[in-house]
């Protein structure tokens, strides 16, 4: 029984830990991992499209070359290649999320909804703004609180079931709605009184006010697996390059062919430049420093994926994990200076990110997406 009930309270505890960070974290939205301070949406579009096809490419021909040299089988377990498929799924998330966002857009901005708005005709204090949650809750019955959006002009209204943006030249707050009759007026709402409630007819999508419907989970997980996958291989890509050309490469054979030599340095050292140009030009994703647990946790478990490989089938993935190579205290520092230079890289890029999302707003103000309904 006691048994049962940890079981029971773990499996809440997870259930509750996931929902909060799919549907509860402020860095899960759209905005994030589908726009870019300096690359118009559409043109972002099509570069992670085209770079996910060439990953494609690349993965493909390798493991025609490792096929033909009879080493097809090991081909999976290199770090490199991991990193590589990773890479690969990362922009084929991003692609579809990108996509999808630009859809939904196109389809929500040719159709009309009927609405009520709420307006004041002169710009208001900042005093007074919660004045005017004030009055937004008093027409649609919903606790609202407001707070700035990524300092723009604009104000984000959160309610219970829904977010609304308020420009603050006009302070419009809409709500769709079925039927175009407004019964509801505001009183009382002194010094707002030039408040008045109306209803309006056909208002587009393509107008300032927006209203972000509730999020469906299949979408807030897929853009979940872009982030973790953008966090870890923005930390990897920089430690194969770094491994490989200054560990292996010099023991390396000379590359036989062109597509050789195409591949491995595809894989070893444009690896870098993709999550690099990722980082700093074409992403706005956010790095958190809590997930570094997650990258230490993959590398453990890739080690572990090493000398398994090594009991089975007496086979050493990389040279430099044979006691052969170091000797047993060698490699074992050599394990903990992986994670080491792991942890440092995630440190470093933590810190780019904090310089860009605090540099990149001021020259290029960032975008708000078009919400995805459930």
């Amino acid at each position: 029984m006691r048994a049962r009930g940890i079981l029971g309270r773990s499996k809440r505890w997870i259930g509750g830990f996931i929902h909060r960070f799919l549907f509860e974290n402020d860095y899960l939205r759209d905005e994030y991992f589908t726009t870019s301070y300096m690359v118009p949406q559409r043109l972002l579009l099509c570069i992670r499209v085209v770079l996910f096809f060439y990953c494609l490419a690349v993965l493909a021909t390798n493991l025609s070359i490792n096929i033909v040299h009879e080493a097809g089988w090991s081909w999976a377990v290199y770090f490199t290649t991991l990193t590589y498929i990773g890479i690969t799924m990362y922009y084929w998330f991003a692609a579809y999320n990108t996509a999808r966002c630009l859809l939904k857009h196109r389809r929500v901005s040719r159709g009309s909804v009927a609405g009520r708005t709420i307006s004041h005709p002169t710009p208001l204090p900042p005093d007074q703004l919660v004045l005017l949650a004030a009055a937004s809750n008093r027409v649609f019955g919903t606790p609202a609180s407001l707070v700035p959006v990524d300092g723009r002009a604009g104000y984000r209204e959160t309610g219970l079931d829904r977010v609304r943006l308020l420009r603050l030249d006009t302070y419009h707050v809409n709500e769709s709605q079925t039927n175009s009759e407004v019964s509801e007026t505001v009183q009382d709402m002194s010094p707002l009184s030039d408040i008045s409630v109306h209803s309006e007819v056909d208002i587009t999508a393509s107008t300032k006010i927006s209203e972000q419907p509730a999020r469906s989970a299949a979408h807030q997980l897929s853009l979940a697996t872009q982030w973790i996958l953008y966090e870890l291989f923005a930390c990897y890509a920089p430690l194969v390059s770094i491994i490989y050309w200054s560990i292996l490469f010099p023991t390396q054979p000379a590359m036989d062919t062109v597509a050789d030599m195409w591949t491995s340095v595809s894989m070893h050292a444009l690896n870098t430049v993709l999550m690099g140009l990722e980082v700093l030009v074409f992403a706005r994703s956010p790095f958190r420093w809590t997930h570094v647990s997650v990258a230490l946790s993959a590398m453990l478990v890739y080690l572990g994926l090493v000398y398994m490989m090594v009991g089975l089938y007496d086979f050493y993935v990389y040279p430099f994990f044979s006691v052969q190579y170091f000797g047993a205290g060698g490699v074992a520092v050599f394990c903990v200076l992986l994670l080491d230079v792991a942890a440092i890289s995630w440190v470093v890029l933590l810190m780019i990110h904090h310089w860009r999302d605090k540099a990149y707003p001021r020259k290029w103000p960032p975008v708000q997406c078009t919400p995805i309904a459930a």
